[in-house]
């Protein structure tokens, strides 16, 4: 009984260690991706404002993506009417 009751604690021990060891590394990882989401999300938004301000309009001060599904788009060589 003493033999089954020290494996048992040993194991315990064990279990407890790679447990900590496992939620330290998953706070690790997701304090890291909340870091990085954020550093992300403003260079995507950088990115966008740029973007935006490099697209020429057309004559009715729309972007190209601004058009429904119609195939009209600034870049194609029919007239928009």
């Amino acid at each position: 009984m003493v033999i089954l009751a020290s494996l048992l604690a040993r194991n315990g021990i064990q279990f407890f260690i790679r447990l900590m060891l496992f939620l330290s590394l998953w706070i690790l990882v997701m304090v890291f991706r909340m870091i990085h989401r954020k550093k992300t999300r403003k260079r995507i938004d950088e990115q966008t404002k740029y973007m935006m301000e490099h697209t020429k309009k057309d004559e009715n001060g729309k972007y190209p993506w601004e058009y429904e599904d119609s195939g009209r788009h600034v870049w194609d060589k029919k007239d928009i009417k």
